[in-house]
């Protein structure tokens, strides 16, 4: 059932289609890392698992709208394992993860007392939150732009192919945030990009 989710994401078939850019973006992503391999060294292993975790709860969530423990669990523990090996940076990167995940959280509770229902679920601030474990503070808002983007793109996508039936169906928008996180991870933060201008 998920293989056939994520054929349907990649070959943009029926409701999978809303989510084709996020595929075909996570597969250059993942293009980029490979070609790279010989200059990550044993960090290969840590890129290959994260691929494959993100890509797990994206294509979850894509179809039962729930990211489930099993991959964020993997993201946690191996994120603290490679802690130690960061530079120096472990603070900063606990610190990321804190604010990550309390900056979802608090959009979710602000966005419960104007609608009065959930606009993010717990795994999508888990999620952020480790990106912000694995990439660090400077990283977190070209994560949550790109993240954003992406869904505002899917919602567009879907709602002219006729996926959105209403505004207020729900879209999964942890494949999206998959997406920021994989991005920052193999291509490197927006804001590193951006400062060579």
């Amino acid at each position: 059932m998920l293989a056939e989710t994520a054929v349907s994401i990649v070959i943009a078939r029926g409701e999978g289609g809303a989510l084709t850019h996020v595929g075909w973006l996570a597969l250059a992503g993942l293009a980029v890392a490979c070609f790279d391999f010989a200059q990550l060294g044993w960090w290969a292993a840590p890129t290959l698992v994260l691929f494959g975790a993100l890509a797990l709860a994206a294509v979850f969530d894509a179809r039962f709208l729930i990211i489930p423990d099993g991959p964020l669990i993997v993201l946690l523990l191996l994120g603290l394992a490679i802690l130690p090996y960061d530079g120096g940076e472990a603070a900063l990167r606990l610190a990321a993860a804190a604010g990550g995940y309390g900056t979802l959280r608090a959009i979710d509770a602000a966005y419960r007392l104007l609608r009065g229902r959930a606009g993010l679920g717990l795994a999508d601030a888990h999620l952020l939150g480790l990106a912000g474990l694995w990439l660090g503070p400077a990283a977190l808002p070209g994560c949550l732009l790109i993240a954003v983007v992406s869904a505002f793109l899917s919602a567009l996508i879907a709602a002219r192919n006729g996926g959105l039936a209403q505004m207020a169906q729900p879209i999964p928008f942890g494949p999206h945030l998959a997406l920021g996180f994989w991005l920052d991870w193999s291509l490197g933060p927006l804001e590193a990009a951006q400062s060579g201008f």
